[in-house]
């Protein structure tokens, strides 16, 4: 009988797999307690070489597990949080930098090969010109996040001042070490537009060229398309997941937002009074029609340009914008009285 009931408790051990029987285990559990020491005493080694009563883990609590599985997934989401420079905005990246560069040169790809028959050679005078302004706004994008030098960085100084808190994240720059060289593309077209695809590379419209007859303004047009590199909207997650359609124009409406405010940074951190992209604005409101609300939140998915005005107005902006304007004209003033050759 002793016997009989040591290999009943050994039984009853292994019954925990799916399946078992419920009604078993309960009165296993409420029958322990005849079991007395001089039971076990006589029950063979093997057998009790483990407790008889049930064995507990924390992740059969279902609030444990669940409160663990919260914690994990709170901090993946915090490890592919960024910090987009100069907004300061946090956002979820779920593409690798290398992956993001993919995309971009595939797609890149497949807009030079539509427009095949249609780029202006290299050595135009206007592919030199726009070649030319978007140096400035790239150089000033290296210096100005720090990609030369991290102690030389006037663009992220200048947008985290009061934000000097040990444990507040800093904005991700590390996606655009690297790129050495920018690939530019005219393409004589009478749109009026340009367009990037990560990794370096943007397409400029000779319409552009057309409608806009300052270097500031094109600068200010090759600055945004720069400043959707600089944010990665392209591996934001909300370009990434399938929102339906009524969703889709609010998120691409932000994005465009965030690379105007770059972009008015980068436009002056070059050296271009930031009245030049107030400027693009106002003639491009000039136009565009009015919205009307239901068109507005459904289907356009650029903000009109009097909304953009009103944003690149706005005072802290602004502000920004011209302290930089002034770093970078104080810079070249200085460059240009100590390090030019007058001879050459």
């Amino acid at each position: 009988m002793n016997r009989l009931w040591c290999s009943l408790s050994h039984t009853l051990r292994r019954c925990r797999a799916p399946g078992a029987p419920q009604r078993l285990l309960d009165w296993w559990c409420s029958s322990a307690s005849r079991v007395t020491p001089a039971l076990l005493r006589r029950c063979p080694p093997s057998t009790v070489s483990r407790p008889l009563r049930l064995q507990y883990r924390w992740y059969d609590d279902p609030r444990k597990a669940m409160t663990a599985t919260a914690i994990g997934l709170s901090a993946t989401v915090m490890a592919a949080c960024q910090v987009v420079p100069c907004t300061n905005r946090s956002h979820l990246v779920v593409l690798s930098a290398q992956k993001e560069r993919d995309l971009g040169e595939s797609h890149f790809t497949e807009l030079k090969h539509i427009y095949r028959h249609r780029t202006v050679d290299p050595h135009h005078p206007d592919s030199v010109r726009v070649r030319l302004i978007a140096d400035k706004i790239i150089h000033a994008a290296n210096r100005g996040l720090g990609i030369y030098d991290s102690r030389d960085a006037p663009l992220l100084s200048v947008t985290r001042k009061g934000k000097k808190k040990p444990w507040a994240r800093q904005p991700h720059t590390r996606h655009l070490h690297g790129l050495d060289t920018w690939e530019l593309v005219l393409v004589s077209d009478g749109r009026i537009g340009a367009t990037s695809s990560p990794g370096g590379r943007i397409l400029v419209f000779t319409g552009l060229l057309d409608w806009l007859k300052t270097d500031g303004e094109i600068a200010f047009c090759i600055a945004h398309e720069i400043g959707h590199h600089i944010a990665r909207h392209t591996a934001d997650i909300t370009s990434r997941l399938l929102l339906p359609k009524f969703l889709r124009p609010t998120f691409i409406r932000r994005a465009e937002i965030e690379a105007d405010r770059i972009g008015i940074l980068l436009l002056a951190a070059a050296g271009f009074h930031p009245d030049h992209a107030l400027a693009f604005a106002k003639k491009a409101a000039t136009v565009v029609p009015k919205y009307s609300v239901l068109k507005q939140m459904l289907e356009i998915t650029h903000p009109h340009p009097e909304d953009r005005l009103a944003r690149l107005s706005e005072a802290k902006t602004m502000e920004e914008a011209l302290e930089l304007y002034r770093e970078a004209t104080a810079r070249d003033k200085v460059t240009e009285k100590y390090f030019s050759n007058p001879t050459m």
